[in-house]
């Protein structure tokens, strides 16, 4: 288009130059045409330069467009290939981490059972150790025997080892005239730790197996305080009324203290009794000292111990 357009102002001065009126001079005219047509000769080379430039540019422009065609191809080929590696390096490492993790919690857990082991056979060794103790030290002659079992349960308040003393003298003396006793002593041990079942317990075994013993009013009294220390009013006073029974064969205190009691327990709004609304309380009681109205030689001093007060535990 510029072509054209030099062309068109070529021809227009051209026919101004040759128009009539004009004043120009040949010598100019020759000479201008030369430049329009040197112009007109620069500016065709000039096009043809251009357009093969052009051409030049547009093939170097699809080579370009090819090979960036291709360098995108690559590029996400690679990014895919990247990309999945990567994948599989995070599943790597998750893994990894897991089974770390994993083996954290088993050191740990073992670590926790070492330790409990470690404790266990610490306790079974002192343990051992108490018993090889004790062992050691049960007196051999029968008298000090008898003399260390009641220091441990009068002075020392060692029950357990008292406890352990009584039965050595039961198993080791059968027939003495002491037995029963020894055995009261046991149950006592167990109510002096407020196990007052197994307490309980004793004294019953004692009252089945020795009810013509001087220590059965103790036997009877003690296990109406157990019964009393428990709740169980309706069975405490059968044991009581079952000393109170005894007359002859127990002593004053005895049957002074076994009446006070159930006169205690009798007057209770259930601050020591828990078995007020149960019909069947007492059975236990009544079953368990029908062996005591049998013939009993003399009594005993005193009874073993003051009127119980409150039951161990109150039920809710």
């Amino acid at each position: 288009m510029m072509i054209h357009k030099r062309l068109a102002a070529a021809s227009v001065l051209a026919v101004f130059v040759a128009s009539p009126g004009c004043i120009t001079l040949k010598a100019e005219h020759n000479d201008l045409a030369a430049k329009v047509t040197a112009l007109e000769q620069q500016t065709v080379d000039r096009s043809a330069s251009l357009d093969q430039e052009i051409e030049l540019a547009e093939a170097r422009l699809a080579e370009l467009q090819v090979k960036l065609a291709e360098a995108e191809r690559l590029l996400r080929g690679s990014q895919a290939g990247l990309g999945a590696r990567m994948d599989d390096v995070e599943q790597q490492l998750a893994e990894l981490r897991g089974a770390a993790e994993n083996a954290e919690f088993v050191s740990s857990a073992a670590g926790q059972s070492l330790q409990e082991l470690r404790t266990d056979v610490d306790q079974r060794l002192g343990k051992l150790e108490e018993k090889l103790n004790e062992a050691t030290s049960i007196p051999e002659d029968k008298n000090e025997l008898w003399s260390e079992a009641d220091r441990q349960l009068t002075k020392a308040k060692n029950y357990k080892q008292s406890r352990r003393l009584y039965r050595t003298y039961v198993s080791r003396y059968p027939g003495d005239a002491r037995q029963a006793e020894a055995k009261f002593k046991v149950g006592q041990t167990f109510y002096n730790e407020r196990d007052y079942k197994s307490a309980l317990g004793e004294f019953y075994r004692l009252i089945q197996e020795e009810p013509e013993s001087a220590i059965l009013p103790d036997a009877l009294y003690y296990s109406g305080l157990g019964f009393a220390k428990l709740g169980q009013c309706q069975n405490a006073i059968q044991y009581f009324n079952a000393v109170t029974r005894l007359k002859d064969k127990a002593s004053e205190q005895h049957l002074k203290a076994a009446k006070g009691q159930i006169e205690l327990l009798q007057r209770d709004k259930g601050e020591i009794c828990l078995d007020t609304q149960d019909s069947s309380a007492g059975a236990a009681g009544k079953q368990a000292v029908d062996k005591a109205a049998t013939t009993a030689p003399a009594p005993a001093d005193k009874p073993a111990d003051k009127p119980a007060a409150k039951p161990a535990a109150k039920k809710k």
